[in-house]
């Protein structure tokens, strides 16, 4: 990213480059910390620094050894240092870690397990492999979930474990059991002469421990870069360091304030560690921001002084772009109010040309079926980016498959969808068998009922098979006793659709989770508009038929993760409230509020000329409405940045005074009041509110919807010995969320760490 103009006299790979550039560019030898802040030209003078060490140093290309991430940054890399120096880029080592150390044990493999013909085994080999070592080893895949063991092992790779290295670290009978798994599952790769992705990073670091083989490839490469320095894990720091202890000309370039990746194993400590590591390297910042205007980066750099895990001494971001637009804050009632507000804010925009581009940035994936519904409602084009759009995104369409069923119980198409989702045993044989047994004019569950009466079925088929008829059974009453939202929860718990990703226990299952939740918001809606099953079914069906719209360019939908690295002249951040800016889960400790802080920093730094936040007073989770707690983070935001004091109910919530109403939210709490504490009188705040909103004769708590169960919150404290009717005994670790969202983190004695949502969990204590 080109900075002021240079003097003419200047060498070319030096022009345009303000002076922190122009010295991480020349510095030639020893360790180097480039500290790149956002939108600070990184890209620019990583590039011209390979080429400088080439033209300017003599350094030969293949000596120099260049990794990224992904293989678009490293393809990127390739082709601008090609350019500046005519080099061909076959010369260069310039890839992803993955990448390299496929090489590297493409020529030394016979020096490892592995050997060098392996096969690299994708995600679906994984899985498969692990539930044959599973069954081997006769471990129920409900507890002991595939993808929750496969994300264990990872983890133990990431950090260079072996099965008989991680025994110390299984205090528990479920992990002990993983290690058994993970034992079975490396001799699985062996036997297939295959690695998985991990095994890549774990081979090669393992291969670089041998002095013979460091010295070899150390000497070759004699200067190391290493890109988004922040992201590495433990694996990927080993071998930089086996490959830089020769001759320490090591330059890694990354920024700690944009560490977002702690859940996949991404350890900080690396980059806020380097000069232990290296007590002479040499430290440029790069401070110059060419992106945004002053306004937004005040914001960025107060918001996120309040982290501790930072490098010492670290300046903030200047820009020479002017002050700017002041950051806009909107309060609305209700999340849907919040999507249509953010699209008519869009609209009065100046027409969307090829260079104004308008991103809306959310915490998480389930937060963009509103936005969908009210730009759909316009008839406005979007992108959802890294994503799938919400009514078609997997666990969305199962769960409309068993509603279109019981709307339409001729529809062989949901039928064959639904009738494995949970998985059932259901094959391509008997689902046959059902079909062909279907009487003429008949339904698909009247198939079933015939082959289950015929007795060719046995075992688990017939068992669960049998469930699934009663359930469409029961239904038929169901739909007249209860609405729509009551009918949509009902079919989540009694299909076991909801338990079987609850059992999961991943990452993955439990953005599941939030997005079925989010689909019965959506029928919660739709019930108080009055429409029936049917009627809602229509409603989806013709939103999802917009999407065949052409996508827009201009105009991106994504996750705050999605956006790094990106930027864009106008954006929106919704939903700017505790438990989702920041998550639920992330603010139970110091370092996941941290990273959260982190990735709204990440947020505020992609606006180039405008920023607006938005957040709602209610929401509805679960399809019941619950009141909003103000994101911790828009205090932090300071006042003289801001078009208006930030205002929620009667108060004004931003730095300043103290927390009363017509006053200012003060940075700390009153008196010194812990944070935990300060929360706990906002919550009374919003109890007052509501009790005074309430109309009369109204029952309390009807209007606000909100559970009697909030009381309950620390019901079972931490360290509390209870009981799972499924899981069995265990301590509880923590605590979340309220109401329909409580959910307890709780350590089984024979079951690993399980995530239980209050209402389904059938807890007591032992």
């Amino acid at each position: 990213m080109p900075g002021p103009t240079s003097e003419p006299t200047q060498h070319p790979l030096l022009q345009n480059l303000n002076a922190s550039q122009r010295e991480a560019v020349q510095h030639a030898h020893g360790p180097l910390l480039i500290l790149a802040g956002a939108g600070s030209g990184k890209t620019t003078v990583i590039t011209r620094r390979i080429a400088w060490l080439i033209e300017e140093e003599g350094v030969h290309p293949g000596s120099i050894l260049a990794m990224t991430f992904t293989n678009k940054a490293a393809e990127e890399m390739r082709e601008r240092v090609a350019r500046l120096v005519s080099v061909p880029s076959s010369q260069m080592w310039v890839s992803t870690f993955h990448s390299f150390c496929t090489r590297i044990l493409r020529r030394e493999g016979e020096r490892t397990p592995v050997g060098r013909d392996f096969v690299i085994f994708d995600p679906s080999d994984q899985k498969s492999l692990v539930k044959q070592v599973l069954a081997e080893l006769k471990l129920p895949e409900k507890q002991y979930h595939p993808k929750r063991v496969l994300e264990l092992i990872s983890d133990f790779k990431n950090r260079c474990l072996l099965p008989e290295e991680a025994r110390e670290e299984a205090l528990d009978p479920w992990t002990r059991k993983v290690l058994e798994a993970y034992d079975l599952y490396q001799k699985g790769l062996k036997n297939h002469r295959a690695c998985d992705f991990d095994d890549l990073l774990l081979w090669t670091e393992r291969l670089f421990r041998d002095p013979a083989v460091q010295a070899v490839y150390a000497e070759r490469f004699k200067y190391i870069l290493v890109d988004e320095y922040q992201d590495t894990n433990r694996a990927q720091y080993l071998l930089v360091q086996h490959l830089a202890r020769k001759h320490h000309n090591l330059c890694v370039v990354g920024d700690e304030d944009q560490s977002i990746y702690g859940w996949r194993g991404a350890d900080i400590r690396n980059i806020l560690d380097f000069q232990q590591d290296f007590p002479e390297a040499v430290r440029i910042e790069l401070l110059q921001n060419y992106r945004s205007t002053k306004k937004i980066l005040d914001a960025a750099s107060e918001v996120i002084s309040n982290n501790a895990q930072r490098v010492e001494g670290k300046g903030a971001l200047i820009t020479d772009l002017g002050d700017g637009e002041a950051l806009q804050f909107k309060l609305v009632d209700e999340g849907r109010q919040e999507a249509e507000w953010v699209v008519q804010r869009i609209q009065e925009l100046p027409r969307l040309g090829a260079d104004t581009k308008v991103a809306i940035l959310y915490r998480a994936n389930w937060q963009s079926r509103q936005l969908e519904e009210a730009l759909r409602a316009q008839n406005m084009a979007y992108r959802l980016v890294g994503g799938t759009k919400f009514y078609e995104r997997q666990e969305v369409k199962d769960l409309i498959s068993y509603l279109r069923l019981m709307s339409n119980p001729f529809d062989l198409v949901s039928f064959r969808r639904c009738v494995n989702a949970p998985t059932r045993g259901v094959g391509p044989t008997t689902l046959g068998k059902i079909e062909g047994a279907i009487p003429e004019g008949g339904t698909p569950l009247e198939g079933l009922a015939v082959l289950l009466r015929s007795g060719e079925l046995k075992g688990r088929a017939l068992r669960e098979l049998g469930k699934f008829l009663e359930l469409f059974r029961r239904a038929e009453n169901e739909r007249t006793s209860m609405g729509l939202a009551g009918l949509v929860k009902w079919a989540l718990q009694e299909s076991g659709y909801l338990q079987s990703l609850e059992d999961e226990a991943t990452l993955e299952a439990e953005g599941r989770i939030r997005n079925l939740e989010e689909f019965l918001s959506a029928a919660a809606e739709s019930e108080a508009l009055g429409l029936r099953l049917s009627e809602f079914l229509d409603r989806i069906t013709l939103a999802s038929d917009t999407d065949q719209l052409e996508e827009s360019s201009q105009l991106s939908l994504m996750t705050i993760h999605c956006a790094k690295g990106l930027e864009f002249p106008y954006v929106f951040v919704v939903g700017m409230e505790e438990d989702v800016v920041p998550n639920r889960n992330a603010r139970e400790t110091p370092d996941g509020l941290e990273e959260e802080r982190r990735l709204f920093y990440v947020a505020i730094t992609r606006a180039q000329l405008r920023l607006t936040l938005s957040a709602a007073r209610r929401r509805r989770i679960m399809g019941t409405e619950m009141l909003c707690m103000p994101s911790r983070f828009l205090r932090e935001i300071p006042s003289e940045v801001l078009a208006a004091p930030i205002r929620w109910g009667t108060e004004i919530y931003q730095a300043g005074e103290g927390m009363r109403p017509g006053s200012s939210f003060s940075r700390s709490a009153p008196g010194g009041a812990s944070v935990a504490t300060e929360l706990q009188r906002i919550r009374g705040f919003f109890d007052r509110v509501k009790e005074s909103a309430a109309p009369a004769g109204e029952p309390e708590g009807s209007r606000f919807s909100e559970p009697a169960e909030e009381k309950d919150l620390n019901a079972y404290a931490v360290g509390t010995r209870v009981r799972s009717v499924r899981f069995g005994t265990g301590t509880v670790l923590s605590a979340s969320g309220r109401g329909d969202g409580l959910t307890y983190t709780i350590r089984f004695d024979q079951g690993g760490d399980k995530r239980i949502l209050a209402r389904f969990g059938g807890l007591g204590l032992v």
